[in-house]
């Protein structure tokens, strides 16, 4: 079973409305305590029946929970997916243990400043078409990056559906119809091949007219999301195991990067109006 590394920002507010509670055992080690965001990064086994065994962040619901974990610490605690957000809850330590030692190290990447032109890669679409960015100049772009089997509803998936919300708010506004475009790119193109992303874009509810999921050569990908600040780290060995955060990039319609949207704390309201500033020529 593949393991997957995801160090993105989880914005995991708890919802009061109604949502039905899905609860999962959870076991693992703590590396590291964010206390003022409420938040434990855990590697964490197999969570049977929802995720497999990934290193990520976890928002904890009670924070007074978190003034006696620290970093090496084994726990327990109860996962708890809603439709929207996850958390845990009643964590509990059961033991230490020495933190990895092995955690691969950042490429250097080049990240461009707002402003400069975006270098150009190739992909390929979920309908098999090979496409580079080149494609869709003289639009204004929105790309982030995501993988389609990422498990909790905040993180990847939360990407998905600001994307939907965006794409119907661009088709019904008269002056960014037919002139935005957005794109999904994985970094897991070893799964995420072209007819899986096919499926999982009709599931998005995405209409390739005005967005698309890309995939393409690990190399190349890799250094398409480092000029966005996107970090993609891969063990030597271990390449199925992925270390990522979140970025949302806009671009303008002469390929030039606007301005990047970081974590997942964004709003679609606040993405469209950047699209919006972008295409008015800012």
């Amino acid at each position: 079973m593949r393991h997957f590394v995801l160090l993105v920002v989880i914005s995991a507010a708890i919802s009061g409305g109604c949502s039905r509670d899905r609860r999962y055992p959870f076991t693992g080690q703590v590396l590291a305590v964010r206390a003022e965001r409420q938040e434990i990064t855990v590697k964490h086994e197999d969570v049977r029946g929802f995720m497999p065994a990934m290193t990520m962040p976890f928002r904890v619901k009670d924070a007074a929970q978190l003034a006696s974990v620290r970093p090496g610490d084994l726990i327990t605690a109860t996962l708890v997916v809603q439709d929207t957000v996850a958390h845990l809850e009643q964590v509990a330590k059961t033991g230490t243990a020495p933190l990895p030692a092995d955690m691969p190290k950042a490429p250097l990447g080049s990240m461009i400043a707002p402003g400069a032109e975006v270098p150009g890669a190739e992909f390929t679409d979920q309908d098999g078409h090979e496409r580079r960015l080149s494609d869709w100049r003289g639009k204004t772009i929105a790309v982030t990056f995501v993988y389609t089997r990422c498990p909790l509803p905040d993180f990847c998936p939360l990407m998905d559906r600001h994307f939907a919300a965006v794409q119907r708010a661009v088709r019904t506004a008269t002056d960014l119809a037919d002139r935005v475009h957005l794109l999904s790119v994985s970094f897991d193109p070893d799964f995420d091949t072209p007819a899986v992303l096919k499926r999982h874009a009709e599931r998005a509810g995405a209409n390739p007219a005005s967005w698309s999921y890309l995939t393409g050569q690990r190399e190349g990908l890799d250094k398409f999301a480092a000029a966005f600040g996107v970090t993609i780290l891969r063990e030597e060995g271990k390449m199925d195991e992925i270390i990522h955060n979140l970025r949302t990039a806009v671009i303008d319609r002469n390929g030039r990067l606007v301005t990047v949207l970081n974590g997942n704390d964004w709003q679609p309201e606040q993405l469209i109006a950047e699209l919006r500033a972008a295409d008015a020529g800012r």
